[in-house]
């Protein structure tokens, strides 16, 4: 039978089981897990104490009197409060869907990528909220295009600006506010573009090293422990609406602050997670979340929940430094 004259089909397309295109972002991306102090609580609300440091730093002690007693001196504490809240998303499997399912796809796979994406979007964009804007801080710089004025600096993508020295300068106005010096700097996307390039940065570490200035480098240069890049992104737009991509955390702006590594019962820190993990039973993760999984067999389907309850709080206002357009132009 001559070729043309075959009938039917002669080939199904199916999936290819050795590549698949996902759009899942990496965890590095989000910060709210990573620039928070953790504190577990078992209750969805509650206290905690705060010291005014300014008692405990003045110079009182005085010579004692013969046969007389010590100065008294004292200190005076306040409190500070959080609230939890739970946030959720649902995913189903139905029946129908498994059993029409070619691989690669990985239904169950799928659906805890899926609530885990939602979960640390829903974080990150609490923290960009909470923490990342002006008002909010005791210390505020602002970058300028020219001519900085009090509390301004140049904007780095100006080939004259210092960005080591405004984060010096910053540093060292929070050290003198509190005693304690950051140990936590948060770039928008498009800071972190700049200062890879900006030519002083280049000139200090082209006799150590090739290439670019990635977060290790600019770890030493800024002599920040920890240093991060907010890459996490969002799509604005309702579901049948057109995409719209953004970046969560303002990419022109920075943040610098101190973030107690292992909280205490006195610890100063500049911004706690307060995870209610007294809630969910089994929760895994910073934010006292937990996916499950279950069964529905009046719909014919798997259910997986992601759960998780916290606040994103600000504990200390005087621990944390931001810096508004850093550079002129987004990422």
């Amino acid at each position: 039978m001559p070729a043309s004259n075959i009938q039917g089909t002669i080939h199904v397309d199916r999936y290819l089981t050795t590549y698949a295109v996902t759009y899942m972002q990496s965890k590095a991306s989000f910060i709210a897990g990573r620039a928070a102090s953790l504190i577990r609580v078992q209750n969805q609300s509650d206290k905690f104490v705060t010291y005014d440091r300014g008692f405990f730093w003045r110079d009182e002690m005085k010579e004692r009197p013969l046969g007389g007693t010590p100065v008294q001196v004292g200190y005076k504490v306040s409190e500070g409060t959080y609230s939890a809240r739970e946030w959720a998303a649902e995913h189903k499997v139905d029946d129908r869907q498994r059993a029409n399912t070619d691989a690669p796809i990985s239904l169950d796979q799928n659906a805890t990528r899926l609530l885990s994406d939602k979960a640390m979007i829903r974080a990150d964009r609490i923290w960009a909220t909470n923490f990342f804007a002006p008002g909010i801080w005791t210390t505020l710089r602002v970058g300028t295009a020219s001519t900085p004025g009090t509390n301004q600096f140049l904007q780095f993508d100006d080939a004259n600006s210092d960005p080591i020295g405004v984060v010096d300068a910053a540093k060292d106005a929070m050290h003198q506010l509190t005693g304690f010096m950051p140990n936590t700097l948060v770039l928008g996307a498009a800071v972190r573009r700049t200062l890879r390039s900006h030519p002083d940065i280049a000139d200090r570490i082209k006799y150590v090293g090739i290439g670019l200035a990635d977060e290790a480098k600019l770890q030493e240069l800024f002599d920040v422990p920890n240093v991060m890049t907010a890459r996490s992104i969002y799509n604005a737009a309702d579901e049948g609406a057109a995409d719209s991509f953004q970046y969560i955390i303002d990419s022109r702006a920075m943040w610098l602050g101190y973030i107690e590594p292992t909280p205490g019962l006195d610890s100063p820190t500049a911004i706690g997670n307060f995870a209610w993990q007294g809630l969910i039973p089994g929760q895994t993760n910073e934010f006292g979340g937990v996916i499950t999984r279950g069964r529905e067999d009046r719909a014919y389907s798997d259910w997986f929940h992601n759960r998780m309850a916290f606040d994103l709080k600000v504990v200390a206002a005087d621990l944390g430094v931001f810096l508004q357009t850093a550079v002129s132009t987004s990422a």
